[in-house]
C-alpha cells in the first residue's frame, strides 16, 4: 500500500509540475511512469531511463533555444497610436529608441500593440489588418531593441491581412512552410503579448496544433472578416500577439496568429492562426505591391448539408454546401441557383462544407466565371456563375491611398491620372508650427535634400536617411520653390 500511495503522490506532483511549465503530454506521460518506477525502488535500469528522458528533454530545450535565437530577428513588436503626434524626430530611426518613443507618444496617448514579421529583406512586414486599422502612426521594435517608423503599404480587411514598410535593409525574412499544418505537430508563437516586447526581446511560447479547418462564425460576422480554415493552437496567444508568426519545428511559418478566445472559468485560452497557404501568400504578394484586393460576391447563405439533405439529392459523399437562401438579383440568382440546392464542387474542387464555399468564393478570380457541380432533386447539373466584386465596408489601403505624416503635413501619392512624379500634400496642421512657407494642400513635393521622391516608400527612406535640418523640399507648384522643414 505504501508503494502505491507513494506512486500516486509522485504522479500527482509531476502532473502539477508539467501542467505548470507546459511540457507536452507525451513527455509528461513518460516522466510520470519513470518517476513512479524509481520511487518504488526498482533497479538501476529505471534510473537509467530517468537520465535518458532528462537528456531527451534537454535536447528539446536546446532546440527551442536555438529556434528562438534564429527566428526572433525576423519578428517585430508593433506600437501604434490612434491620435496623430506631430514630431519630425518620429520619422528617423536614428532619433528613436523605446524610451523616447514612449515619452514622445505613449505618455500622451494609448498604445495599440501587435506583432509583425519580415517577409522581405528590404523592410516589408506582414501583420493583421485589425492591428493597424485604427492607427494614425506606427512604429516597430525589433528583438535587438531598434525602433523604426512604419507605413502601411496595403491592407485587406476581409482576410485581416496588412503589409507594412520600415526604412531598414538586410532584415532576415521568414521561410514559409510548403505543406499544410497537421494536428499534433509542434507550434511556436513569437510575438508581443500585451505589449511586453515593445522595448525589444520578442516573447516565445510553445504548444501543438490542436486542430485545423476551424471557423469563428460569430467573430467573422461581427467584424465582416473571413475567419475560416483557421489553425487552432495551444501555443499561448494573447492580445498583442496578433499578426505574429506561428512556426513549425523547422522554423517555417505555418500561420499568422490572429484571434484568441480569452481564458475564463470554463476554459483556458484558445489561439487561432490564419494558415499561410498558397492563396494567402498570393494575397500577401499583391498587398506588398500595393495592389487593390477584390473579393468575389455570390449572394447566397449556405450550411453543411445533413445526411437527409444529401440522400434527397442522391449524394453519397460527406461533402458539399446546402443553399439556404438566395439574394434577389445576386450573381447566384442570375445563374439559377435555388434554395435547397447542394453545391458539391467549385471549379472541380470538392467542398468540405459551407465555410469552404464561402472561402473559395472570396478568393476566386472574379474575371472569369465559376463552374459549380450542383445537385437538385435527383438531377446533377453544371452551373456557371459570374461573380461580382464584394462591397467592402472597411477602408483598404493600397498604392493609391498610402499615407505618411511629416512636418505637420499628411502626404500621399499623386493621383495616377495626373501623370506627375512626387507626393501630394493632402492636409496641413497649422497648429504644428513647422509647416514651411509655400506648402499648402494640393502641393506636390518632387524632391527632398536633392533626392527625387516618386512614392511614399521613397519619402520614408529619404526622411529616415536625412537629418531634419537638411530636408530641403522642392515643390512642383510654385515652380522652383525650395523650402525647409526643420527639427522641432
Amino acid at each position: 500500500m505504501e508503494r502505491r500511495a507513494s506512486g500516486r503522490r509522485t504522479r500527482a506532483a509531476l502532473r502539477r509540475l508539467l501542467s505548470f511549465v507546459g511540457v507536452a503530454g507525451c513527455i509528461g506521460y513518460t516522466m510520470t511512469l519513470t518517476a513512479s518506477s524509481v520511487h518504488g525502488g526498482d533497479a538501476p535500469a529505471a534510473t537509467s531511463a530517468v537520465v535518458s528522458d532528462i537528456g531527451d528533454l534537454a535536447a528539446i530545450e536546446q532546440q527551442f533555444e536555438q529556434l528562438s535565437t534564429r527566428l526572433a530577428p525576423s519578428v517585430v513588436a508593433i506600437s501604434a497610436t490612434a491620435k496623430a503626434v506631430e514630431s519630425n524626430a518620429l520619422v528617423r530611426a536614428d532619433d528613436l529608441n523605446a524610451d523616447q518613443l514612449a515619452s514622445a507618444v505613449f505618455d500622451k496617448s494609448a498604445r495599440l500593440v501587435g506583432t509583425g514579421f519580415v517577409i522581405d529583406s528590404d523592410g516589408y512586414l506582414l501583420t493583421n489588418d485589425h492591428v493597424v486599422a485604427e492607427a494614425q502612426q506606427l512604429w516597430v521594435t525589433t528583438d535587438d531593441r531598434k525602433v523604426y517608423p512604419a507605413i502601411v503599404v496595403g491592407t485587406d480587411p476581409r482576410t485581416d491581412l496588412a503589409v507594412l514598410k520600415i526604412p531598414a535593409r538586410g532584415l532576415p525574412p521568414v521561410r514559409f512552410a510548403t505543406g499544410e499544418a497537421r494536428r499534433g505537430q509542434w507550434s511556436i508563437a513569437l510575438g508581443n503579448p500585451y505589449g511586453l516586447s515593445s522595448d525589444g526581446e520578442i516573447c516565445m511560447s510553445v504548444g501543438i496544433v490542436s486542430g485545423v479547418n476551424r471557423s469563428l462564425p460569430k467573430l467573422a460576422s461581427n467584424e465582416n472578416r473571413l475567419y475560416s480554415n483557421l489553425i487552432q493552437t495551444t501555443a499561448q496567444i494573447n492580445p498583442g500577439n496578433s499578426g505574429g508568426p506561428l512556426f513549425n519545428l523547422a522554423g517555417e511559418v505555418i500561420g499568422i496568429n490572429t484571434a484568441v478566445v480569452l481564458p475564463h472559468r470554463q476554459a483556458n485560452g484558445i489561439g487561432f492562426a490564419i494558415p499561410a497557404d498558397r492563396d494567402i501568400l498570393e494575397l500577401v504578394r499583391d498587398l506588398k505591391d500595393g495592389r487593390e484586393i477584390v473579393h468575389g460576391f455570390l449572394g447566397i447563405a449556405v450550411s453543411r448539408p445533413t445526411l437527409s439533405d444529401r440522400a434527397a439529392v442522391g449524394m453519397t459523399s460527406d461533402a458539399g454546401a446546402r443553399v439556404d437562401t438566395v439574394e434577389a438579383g445576386s450573381p447566384a440568382a442570375l445563374a439559377g441557383l435555388m434554395r435547397g440546392d447542394v453545391i458539391e464542387s467549385i471549379d472541380g474542387q470538392t467542398l468540405r462544407d459551407g465555410d469552404h464555399l464561402i472561402r473559395s468564393v472570396a478568393l476566386a478570380d472574379i474575371a472569369k466565371p465559376l463552374s459549380m457541380k450542383v445537385h437538385r432533386g435527383r438531377t446533377t447539373m453544371s452551373i456557371f456563375v459570374q461573380l461580382r466584386p464584394r462591397t467592402q465596408t472597411q477602408v483598404a489601403v493600397n498604392r493609391t491611398n498610402q499615407r505618411l505624416r511629416w512636418g505637420g503635413m499628411v502626404l500621399g501619392p499623386v493621383p495616377g491620372h495626373w501623370q506627375s512624379a512626387g507626393v501630394m500634400v493632402l492636409a496641413v496642421n497649422k497648429a504644428a508650427g513647422s509647416i514651411p512657407e509655400g506648402v499648402a494642400t494640393g502641393a506636390i513635393i518632387t524632391s527632398i535634400a536633392g533626392k527625387p521622391i516618386g512614392s511614399i516608400a521613397d519619402l520614408q527612406a529619404v526622411l529616415n536617411d536625412t537629418p531634419a535640418e537638411h530636408c530641403k523640399v522642392e515643390l512642383m507648384e510654385p515652380k522652383d520653390a525650395v523650402v525647409s522643414v526643420g527639427r522641432e
